[in-house]
């Protein structure tokens, strides 16, 4: 099926490894033309660049940093400018803080501050920015389209997670509040939520041994795949897609069954 993107103008945010990468990669496949930032890992960001172009799309890759704001704007100007518009935004950059998992604090009392605020700024605020710079773009689309990556922690949690699964929940607040102002002029803004997702098979932290078991404890059997989200990304910013607003979409294995 032609989801018509053929020449598209797409920018996805950490578009250089995971979901981002997967996402990317579909939307050139589709013949868009797709920007990708990076925050460190240039690299990275070109070698998908050359995948999206394989692909059949058209690709460039513009630096950003999701916690500082002047970058954002400068990535987007840049993305607009390049491309003469916007009609596909996905929100997917994420920071994830500057302490390892295991160096992080189990009980909120024994959060500080400069480990909190940095990450609710960045994935929160971070994506508010966002969406003011990309807003008028989407506006004169005539068929803009606005996704932003969530993450099921917002939902079920996790100790120690309290300012990464807040700022995502953020994501949810916001979706729902934007879309009576975009919607107005035809922009489509909803949430795709992702939860333990795999990589051809395989989890960054996850040991190979566990997914199994762990996939067996929710009601699908089954861990999504990176390509499996960015299906899911194609459909809802696919201008085929006309009345599915303000919604969240959970790619996540379905439900956690009873111990």
């Amino acid at each position: 099926m032609d989801l018509g993107f053929k020449d598209a103008a797409v920018l996805v945010t950490g578009g250089s490894s995971g979901i981002g990468r997967a996402t990317a990669i579909a939307y050139g496949a589709e013949g868009a033309r797709v920007a990708i930032t990076y925050n460190s890992r240039k690299d990275a960001a070109e070698a998908v660049a050359a995948e999206i172009e394989a692909a059949g799309g058209t690709a460039y890759v513009v630096g950003m940093e999701l916690g500082v704001p002047e970058t954002i704007a400068s990535a987007v100007s840049s993305v607009v400018e390049h491309w003469g518009g916007l009609d596909v935004v996905v929100g997917n950059a994420v920071d994830w803080g500057n302490a390892e998992f295991h160096e992080r604090p189990t009980k909120v009392e024994d959060g500080p501050p400069e480990w909190w605020v940095p990450i609710m700024r960045a994935n929160l605020e971070g994506n508010f920015h966002l969406v003011q710079q990309v807003a008028p773009a989407l506006r004169r689309s005539g068929h803009g389209r606005l996704v932003l990556i969530s993450t099921d922690l917002a939902e079920r949690g996790l100790p120690g997670s309290w300012p990464y699964s807040a700022a995502k929940a953020g994501l949810h607040g916001l979706v729902a509040s934007v879309q009576h102002d975009l919607g107005a002029d035809g922009v489509l803004v909803n949430v795709v939520m992702p939860g333990i997702t795999l990589e051809n098979g395989e989890h960054r932290v996850i040991p190979q041994a566990a997914l199994e078991q762990i996939a067996a404890g929710f009601s699908a059997r089954h861990l999504p795949e990176t390509t499996e989200l960015a299906d899911a990304i194609l459909f809802l910013t696919s201008p085929r897609t006309k009345a599915i607003q303000g919604q969240i979409l959970r790619v996540t294995g379905g439900t956690l069954l009873p111990a």
